[in-house]
């Protein structure tokens, strides 16, 4: 794991050819491959333990805002598809729980369930802010498991999810509470409001809508399902649902490039994602402490800043794993925010 990480690091690629010719010296490139191989086949990765690691890592205390959201690419006509569940900090979400779905396109009921068991394995479910969710999680059977083990939630709903505004009374969809908004404006509906299923009791929930584009827009409107979360913050909560997105940018096309494994067999996906949520959250941190130490990236002048943490971390990592020179004392400084995070980006 530590020569893969470094080498991932040192090439920001998971092609397994290319981490091979760096993954230990001396060795044929084919010898490393087939060390790669049965190491992604065969070896037994504890990712509960992984994924406490990962919580320990992050420099901040509960309550912790908690994102979901899947990625997919194609290896050829193969599609890839991994569910994500990663705590918001500062921009970015650190990985804590995925998994490799067994086909492409959305992902189900079963699914979420299985990753929110996965997730109270890792953290309770008192230390949760609040799920925030896309429009892919809304089925009601989802939102009754998070409201019985009372974990709050403030999930996208679709316009045309259909709102009751009593258990047994008639349903409305939810563009047509959102119609009068100008653009620009919020409304939040008057105590609680209904989401129906297939099987179960209805969900209460309090209805969120904001008119976020123009009313030439296919879909102009922001319609949110909040519960044990203040409604009159949650389109500013849910704003932090991007963070995922940004992570998912930073394990794939702006960082280390994720579609390259050719893997396909769910299985063996799981384990390079855990590798590279390793190498993400150490990187990340790395900028952190980058950050507090030397001062932020610089900022451009539509005012966002030139390079993300994630970006100043990993060229710190690059820049003392590339040198033809051995660095160990910057290298060690690095790795010693691994044992202590908090402690160690709090130090001047």
């Amino acid at each position: 794991m530590a020569r893969f990480t470094s080498a991932l690091l040192r090439l920001t690629t998971t092609d397994l050819w290319k981490i091979a010719l760096a993954l230990k010296a001396g060795v044929r490139q084919k010898s490393n491959y087939r060390r790669i191989q049965r190491f992604l086949a065969e070896y037994e990765v504890d990712f509960t333990a992984l994924g406490r690691l990962f919580v320990h890592l992050l420099p901040q205390s509960p309550p912790y805002v908690v994102v979901i959201d899947r990625t997919e690419w194609h290896f050829g006509q193969t599609p890839i598809n991994v569910l994500t569940v990663g705590i918001g900090h500062d921009g970015m979400t650190i990985p804590v729980v995925w998994c490799a779905l067994p086909s492409g396109g959305g992902s189900g009921q079963a699914d979420h369930t299985e990753v929110l068991k996965q997730l109270l394995d890792v953290i309770d479910a008192s230390s949760i802010e609040a799920v925030l969710a896309d429009r892919e999680f809304i089925c009601a059977g989802w939102l009754r498991q998070l409201q019985r083990r009372e974990i709050p939630f403030c999930i996208r709903l679709r316009s045309d999810r259909r709102i009751g505004d009593s258990e047994e009374g008639p349903t409305l969809p939810a563009r047509m509470f959102a119609r009068p908004l100008s653009p620009g404006t919020e409304r939040v509906l008057e105590g609680d409001r209904y989401l129906f299923g297939t099987e179960g009791p209805p969900v209460p929930v309090r209805i969120v809508l904001r008119h976020v584009g123009s009313r030439k827009a296919k879909d102009p409107f922001l319609v949110l399902a909040a519960w044990k979360t203040d409604p009159g913050r949650a389109t500013e909560l849910y704003r932090r649902r991007w963070e995922i997105e940004s992570m998912f940018a930073a394990l794939k096309s702006r960082g280390f490039d994720l579609e390259a494994t050719g893997l396909t067999d769910p299985s063996r996906v799981e384990r390079p994602v855990g590798l590279l949520a390793l190498a993400f959250s150490w990187t990340r941190l790395v900028g952190d402490r980058r950050a507090r130490r030397e001062g932020p990236p610089s900022v451009k002048a539509h005012g966002r800043l030139e390079r993300s943490l994630f970006r100043y971390g990993l060229d710190r990592l690059q820049g003392i794993l590339t040198t033809p020179e051995p660095q160990p004392k910057a290298f060690f400084d690095c790795l010693r925010v691994l044992r202590s995070p908090t402690a160690f980006l709090s130090c001047t």
